[in-house]
């Protein structure tokens, strides 16, 4: 779908009388795994922005962080699949053909040669919002994540001109076929990625100048997320929080437990989290006779992982590049980690070590190697200055790039330039509305 970048918008998608508010758009929300999108969020609006959130799904969690009680901005989920189809979900496209039938009809030629079910599904969504953004007089879009939400305001983009940036994090970019990544790089005004690393990549997609990358850290909660003490349980804990999936390594994780326990080493290990991989790894501990000394504690309240980390002697994500390619990022467990002050071990797989340095701010062990992982688990258990050592210099290093509201700041600096001059920022927030509403 070639079409050149920034094409003009449609006057009534481009004029300060909009409000110049900011629309953000989501797969989920909120989602117990993505707590940086939820962090976002609240210091998006602590600076005085006027937020729409529009979910592409309804998030189906059991469990939801309290924070997400603070959300001010509305969240309106658009119409899924099976909605899509039937004649109440005919409304929005007709209103589309009928406002912008040009733009429309040739978005809509262009989806249909790509032969994607998918991509038609998110081009009848960004119907959807192209008619709630005109509501919620929205004057900027703000894609969460480069893949499904990407393509959302992509297409909306497509339909009037609105415009629109994206942000991209690590399996978003990495499992998106390059034929749609390159138009939707080309059309956006800004992309932002949380690591250096993938600035590499993403310059591959779009030529010319790297002006429309900004390379902004995640970040944690600093006052949140505090210093302290650490290493209170008895024997030792090692301490790992992630989604149950592949690219976690928590295969090699319990596996270098029975190693250790082989060796005769008292400790515990508790990984806190959940996702398809839970079952394999429950079997993998009962095959290992590891009951005793690993548990699997289900997704857990982010106040309750505090508690977690306060108790962790390690914390250890031994993290892979999976066979089809997917990788993490910096995981922003990694970052409260060594916010709270727990020494971590780690890979140098992706974005890892612009946080972890071996023998700096962490170890460093090769992925997929249970004994070096139990090795480094066993210096870390042997040596309290190697740990005090290492915890002070990742606190410092997360001061010093990791500050969630310092890099929010940033982010807001870059979007705010993109909304309408003068209207990006309201005035005082209003009350909360938490309901969720449904296009």
């Amino acid at each position: 779908m070639e079409r050149q970048a920034h094409a003009a918008p449609d006057p009534r998608f481009s004029s300060p009388a909009r409000g110049g508010r900011l629309g953000y758009v989501l797969k989920a929300f909120p989602r117990i795994s993505e707590t940086f999108i939820l962090n976002e969020i609240l210091e998006l609006e602590a600076q005085g922005f006027d937020l729409s959130i529009y979910t592409m799904t309804y998030p189906r969690d059991a469990t939801r962080h309290r924070l997400t009680e603070r959300v001010r901005s509305s969240i309106t989920r658009l119409p899924e699949a099976w909605r899509l189809a039937t004649p109440a979900g005919l409304g929005p496209q007709l209103w589309a053909l009928w406002r912008f039938p040009g733009r429309y009809l040739s978005t809509l030629v262009r989806v249909l040669m790509h032969r994607d079910p998918e991509l038609l599904q998110h081009f009848l969504q960004a119907a959807c919002l192209v008619r709630l953004a005109e509501r919620d007089r929205i004057g900027h879009l703000h894609a969460g994540f480069v893949h499904a939400p990407g393509s959302v305001a992509w297409l909306a983009h497509e339909i009037t001109g609105i415009t629109f940036s994206l942000a991209t994090h690590a399996k978003d970019l990495y499992h998106s076929p390059p034929s749609l990544l390159g138009p939707k790089l080309a059309a956006a005004r800004r992309v932002f990625t949380c690591t250096r690393y993938n600035i590499k990549y993403l310059r591959t997609l779009r030529s010319g100048p790297a002006d429309w990358i900004s390379q902004v850290y995640h970040g944690t909660d600093l006052t949140r997320f505090r210093f302290d003490r650490c290493g209170l349980a008895d024997p030792p804990l090692v301490l790992a929080v992630a989604r149950l999936v592949e690219k976690k390594g928590l295969e090699y994780l319990v596996r270098a437990c029975a190693l250790l326990r082989d060796r005769g080493r008292v400790f515990r290990c508790r990984i806190v989290g959940t996702g398809p991989l839970r079952d394999r790894l429950a079997a993998l501990v009962r095959d290992l006779q590891l009951d005793a000394v690993v548990s699997l504690e289900g997704a857990l309240d982010q106040e309750d992982v505090l508690r977690w980390y306060r108790q962790a002697t390690v914390f250890a994500l031994p993290c892979l590049i999976t066979d089809d390619g997917d990788r993490d990022g910096i995981p922003n467990v990694l970052v409260e980690a060594a916010a709270c002050g727990v020494p971590i071990v780690s890979t140098p797989v992706s974005g890892v070590p612009e946080l972890v340095t071996d023998r700096e701010t962490g170890l460093l062990v090769p992925p997929r190697d249970p004994a070096a992982l139990a090795g480094a688990l066993e210096t870390l258990f042997d040596s309290p200055a190697l740990r005090e050592s290492l915890r002070l210099k990742a606190r410092a290093r997360v001061e010093a790039e990791l500050d969630l509201r310092r890099n929010a700041r940033e982010i807001g600096r870059e979007l705010r330039a993109l909304v309408s001059p003068g209207t990006a920022v309201a005035s005082p927030t209003p009350e909360p509305d938490r309901r969720l509403q449904s296009a």
